[in-house]
């Protein structure tokens, strides 16, 4: 960031010792500017049995990754979840619980992950524009499908608890 959010001015970068870093200011403000970021979820989609994993392909990529998108201004994590579920699959979680939160800077996101189960296995409601494809997987497969060094498999890492 170089420039003031609120005025436009060129910032500076002070020492800030409640920080221990030098941080951007606004010298006609007096006020620190943060650096901003995106927030996005993910979410693994179990099976009522936690026997399986969905896992979808996206804007024709090749590999498979979870359920997720971005927190929209004034909206909560959990809206954000509920919304992109019904949204990209037509699903309404039975129950869903925070896992964990990584930095993801490709995309400067801090992802929020999360774990929620499903009523029943049905995938034909999925959003055909958004959702390429997407299937139920086993542990091993998912272990195969999943982007390595993504935080997806930090996340199949997280929930392999879970399958029976």
């Amino acid at each position: 960031m170089k420039h003031c959010s609120v005025c436009g001015t060129a910032l500076e970068l002070r020492f800030l010792k409640d920080e221990g870093k030098e941080i951007p200011f606004c010298p006609v403000c007096g006020e620190y500017r943060f650096e901003m970021f995106n927030v996005a979820i993910c979410v693994a989609v179990f099976t009522p049995k936690c026997d399986k994993v969905m896992m979808m392909r996206q804007y024709g990529r090749q590999k498979y990754n979870f359920l997720g998108g971005y927190v929209n201004k004034g909206e909560s994590a959990e809206a954000a979840l509920l919304r992109e579920m019904k949204e990209e699959m037509g699903m309404i979680p039975l129950c869903y619980e925070p896992l964990f939160t990584q930095y993801y800077a490709p995309s400067n996101t801090l992802m929020l992950a999360y774990y929620a189960e499903v009523a029943d296995e049905d995938l034909s409601h999925r959003n055909v524009e958004e959702v390429n494809d997407a299937r139920w997987f086993t542990y091993p497969e998912a272990s195969d499908a999943v982007l390595k060094g993504a935080v997806a498999e930090r996340l199949l890492k997280e929930v392999s608890n879970r399958f029976k």
